[in-house]
This record gives structure tokens, sequence and C-alpha cells, in this order.
């Protein structure tokens, strides 16, 4: 990744990070509605997929603060270590899971041997990286450290014909470029409402469950793929 790629997001995140007015909090019902959709999404695409979370070793790529690492070990995984370019997120991460192995670095040079995890995550990773080629080069690296034997999972922003909204940039993700990325997936599919649906619709659970059902809503792509040697 280039040093302007990696400033580029340095910058980015830390603005973001230091927004005081942010409905990417817990007490927000709508992020609690749109949070509890997600994972069901993922526990149910991991099942589906056959990949086991009991006693696996995780990686989760592009952590942020470890909450999905964290869920995950919760759910089973054995052992859980997060990587992410931001110092100040990792610093959060150990502080708030600090038995989870927390590291800084970028995606597109892993500092893991090959096959070292059973399961290689991301989650809103890629489509933050607007420069192509460093977009590959982080895909490329999460397939090699899981290897032959491991998975990947990747949760990410589906390319929608939409107007992107104000904030963060972002480069939505389609079948096509995901399978150019990681190859023919086990699991594809449309997961997670809006979250802007979500936050309208989040003190009101039957309707954000009906909204949810319809595939055009749904805003991301969860896929899993075999890792390779």
């Amino acid at each position: 990744m280039s040093e302007r790629e990696l400033e580029r997001l340095r910058a980015t995140y830390a603005e973001r990070d230091a927004a005081a007015d942010t409905p990417y909090r817990w007490d927000n019902p709508g992020y609690v509605t749109y949070m509890q959709a997600v994972e069901r999404a993922i526990l149910r695409g991991i099942a589906d997929a056959g990949v086991g979370l009991s006693g696996v070793r995780v990686l989760d790529v592009g952590c942020g603060g470890g909450y999905f690492l964290h869920r995950l070990v919760e759910y089973g995984a054995a052992e859980g270590c997060g990587i992410d370019l931001m110092e100040t997120r990792i610093e959060s991460a150990r502080g708030r899971y600090p038995g989870l192995e927390w590291q800084v670095g970028s995606a597109t040079e892993l500092p893991f041997a090959d096959g070292s995890f059973d399961l290689v995550t991301q989650f809103t990773c890629l489509s933050s990286i607007v420069d192509g080629e460093a977009r590959a080069a982080s895909a490329r690296e999460m397939l090699r450290v899981a290897g032959p034997d491991g998975s990947v999972l990747s949760f990410d922003l589906r390319r929608s014909s939409r107007p992107a909204a104000a904030g963060t940039p972002t480069v939505g993700l389609d079948g096509q470029e995901l399978r150019a990325l990681f190859g023919e997936p086990r699991l594809l599919r449309r997961a997670a409402l809006r979250f802007d649906l979500a936050q309208v619709a989040g003190r009101h659970y039957l309707v954000a469950q009906m909204l949810g059902l319809l595939p055009p809503l749904r805003s991301h792509l969860l896929g899993l793929w075999a890792g390779r040697d």
C-alpha cells in the first residue's frame, strides 16, 4: 500500500473517530437493531457454509475497536487476533478485550506466516481502501494467511446505484469483484438492512425485521471462501 493511501486512511478514520455526534453508539436503538441483524446474518452464513467456530484461531483484518473479533471468540473461537492500521483503535481494543491479541499493521502486508489462521475475517475493511491495487493485495494476504485449510469471511458494502452518503469515502463491492479478489465463494449473499433504514426503524423491531427480509434493502454482501496455498 502506498504511503499516500496509508495517510489518507489514517486521516479519514481519525476524523471519524473524533466526531462527537455519531450514530455508532449502543444507546442508539437504530445502531443496536443494525448490529443485531449483522450478527445474525454472520452466524447464519458461517453455519450455512459449513464453517465451524469451535476451537478455531481467528484473524480479523481492519479490526477497529475489536468488537466483531470479541464476539467471534464468545461464539466459540479459541483464539482471536486483530490487526488495524490505526494505533488508537488498537489501544482501545487492548483496553476493552485484554485477553485477545492485537497488532498495528497494514492489510497489504500481514505479519503472519502462510496458513496461520483457521478463519480470516474482514468487516468493511476492503471497501474503505479506495486504491484498487491495495485492495487486491489485501485480499491476497487474507487468503495467504488462511491457507488451504482455512477460510476467509468478508462482510462488506454492496455496490449500489444509490448516491454515496457523506462521510468516510468507500468503494462498494459487487459479486464480480469479490470473485476476482477471492475466487469462487462457498457462500455469497446480500445481508443487513441499510443503516439509514435501521435508524428509522430502530425503535420498531418488527418493522426492522420485515424490511430486512427484502434483499434490495440489504446494503452488504456476506461471503465465505476457502483459503489458498
